[in-house]
């Protein structure tokens, strides 16, 4: 019961998460708030990347993707592949809820190691959701309020 209900939390938190994804554009990828703040392309290539650490360290699956926004990585305005960002947001909630169905309903109470320390895997999985909710409000202020700056140095 208890996986049933967590890959239900997943699914309704992929809509509100995935929704300014979707709207990226090649007109509005590039927006941001600020000069000093990530794009909107950026910040949903970084929504991707984190799921797949998270997936890491949830279920130990293997990061098989490049990492680019992590690790303090800035923004530089360099050009991304939208189509392919898009996808790969797509195909990595995709991936995480396979992965929680996978799970037996136990193991949700077992403690992982993780950025914050030793923490019940529900736990960390709850922080991944408020990280995608928090970025995709940044990117659909940044699609829709945001603009093209001259190229600026930021980080997320």
């Amino acid at each position: 019961m208890k996986t049933e209900f967590v890959s239900q939390i997943w699914q309704l938190s992929q809509g509100p998460a995935l929704g300014p994804t979707r709207k990226l554009t090649p007109a509005n990828y590039r927006n941001r708030l600020t000069p000093e703040t990530a794009s909107a392309g950026f910040i949903a290539l970084h929504t991707a990347e984190v799921m797949h650490r998270f997936a890491n360290i949830l279920f130990d699956h293997p990061i098989n993707i490049p990492i680019q926004t992590m690790g303090g990585v800035s923004d530089e305005g360099s050009p991304l592949n939208l189509p392919a960002v898009q996808q790969l947001v797509e195909d990595s909630f995709a991936m995480i809820s396979d992965q929680i169905q996978h799970l037996p309903d136990a193991a949700w109470a077992e403690t992982v190691t993780s950025p914050f320390g030793e923490l019940p895997r529900l736990q960390v999985l709850m922080f991944l959701i408020h990280h995608n909710s928090y970025h995709a409000g940044q990117l659909a202020q940044a699609v829709k309020k945001g603009r093209v700056f001259g190229l600026t140095v930021s980080t997320l």
